[in-house]
């Protein structure tokens, strides 16, 4: 049985950005000199935060050897061990507001990108073939966009997630009508009671396991279950304009009552009640540890721990691994079994991983990009005008990339 591991490079030619790249999205938008301004204008409100505070995430912004994930650890860091009340409400502040943009930067990403990855995810139809031959197909992921759902949909592949109910939102737009949002929904109880929904061995479909919190996930109430946006009608494309809508209806209550929650959106439902879903995204380099507290539901750790175990081979797809937590996992995985077997795909790798070196009898590197590697796979031949098409997607792809970190 194979299961598949996918990091930020397997959604790279679909549009969605590398760590760098991301990073040099947010420098160019959250400049030192906003920053400050930002600032001024949260304490003329009564807000803001200490100057040193500001002083700090600036430097860390002008470091260009750090990207956003090393910037959110150090904050973290600083957060932890700072005694000041006062000065340590500050960081967990800059902390949130920091995850905020990555949040709205991914969105914004996922929104823009929607019908560009649809077009990209045609030469990633052979997953279609790797389900059926791996009835289930495990995909552990470390991405927090739609992909992988669209995915599924564009070519009919049954997908869970473990959310195990469906529900109906209603909440009221700006020009005070109902939009009612369709979610899965993961209960407290049901992850307490390991009840979740995936598909047995022999049944056909994805089963995915999000581990980093998504732009679909969030948190839901006190006792912190979870809700994840569901397709409309089987609707690819409606992930992201799900995503963009609940946006637009937080954003409309910001602007009308001035309530402006971060890594929360806001709604009002039919009783003109405020409700709250906390974002789930979980960056940095305290994953998943008592440092701070994480929306990101640590117990879907131990089912990827867990359900790794049914796959011979593990193939990681555009992972640099560069996360503690999940490299022991993988590594204890394969140190198991000698029949057991690590593929990595990634175009920048040509040895084994550190971390995995004692184990590189097991391990095989593919340089080769994620949309290649699939196509490869294929029983199809591609058509020229498709090789065209990739071909070019790939020279916008690598433009864009160029253009936002000044290297190719």
């Amino acid at each position: 049985m194979k299961a598949l591991f996918i990091g930020a490079g397997a959604t790279y030619d679909c549009g969605m950005p590398l760590v760098w790249e991301l990073t040099a999205e947010i420098r160019r938008w959250l400049t030192p000199e906003k920053l400050v301004l930002f600032n001024e204008n949260w304490k003329s409100q009564g807000g803001g935060w200490d100057h040193d505070v500001v002083s700090c995430l600036v430097s860390l912004l002008e470091n260009k050897n750090l990207h956003y994930e090393n910037i959110i650890g150090a904050i973290e860091v600083e957060c932890s061990r700072e005694r000041d009340q006062s000065k340590r409400q500050s960081y967990h502040a800059a902390l949130g507001f920091v995850l905020q943009t990555v949040y709205g930067l991914l969105m914004e990403r996922q929104v823009k990108n929607t019908r560009y990855a649809l077009a990209a995810l045609d030469d990633f139809s052979s997953i279609k073939g790797m389900a059926e031959n791996n009835k289930p197909l495990w995909v552990f992921s470390l991405n927090h966009d739609c992909i992988t759902e669209m995915l599924a949909l564009k070519f009919g592949i049954p997908l869970k997630s473990g959310f195990n109910e469906e529900v109906s939102i209603p909440m009221k737009t700006a020009n005070g009508s109902i939009h009612s949002f369709l979610f899965e929904r993961l209960s407290r109880k049901s992850i307490e009671e390991n009840q979740y929904d995936f598909f047995g061995h022999g049944e056909f479909g994805i089963n995915l396991i999000k581990l980093h919190g998504s732009l679909d996930i969030f948190g839901q109430n006190d006792e912190l279950s979870y809700l994840k946006i569901k397709a409309v009608e089987n609707d690819p494309e409606s992930l992201s304009s799900q995503i963009q809508l609940l946006n637009q209806i937080n954003q409309d209550i910001a602007v009308r009552d001035g309530v402006v929650c971060t890594n929360e959106n806001i709604y009002e439902d039919e009783d003109g009640e405020i409700q709250f879903l906390r974002k789930s995204l979980l960056s940095g380099t305290h994953k998943f540890t008592k440092k701070l507290s994480q929306i990101a539901p640590s117990e879907f750790l131990s089912l990827f721990k867990g359900n790794l175990n049914y796959a011979r081979e593990l193939i990681c797809v555009g992972y640099s691994f560069g996360d503690k937590h999940i490299d022991d996992q993988i590594a204890d995985w394969l140190s198991f079994s000698a029949t057991r077997k690590l593929t990595i795909i990634n175009p920048g790798i040509n040895v084994c991983p550190e971390g995995m070196k004692h184990l590189s009898g097991q391990v095989e590197c593919k340089p080769v990009g994620t949309a290649d590697y699939f196509t490869q796979l294929s029983d199809k031949k591609p058509t020229v005008l498709k090789g065209m098409l990739r071909k070019a997607r790939s020279l916008a792809r690598e433009k864009i990339k160029r253009e936002l970190t000044g290297n190719g």
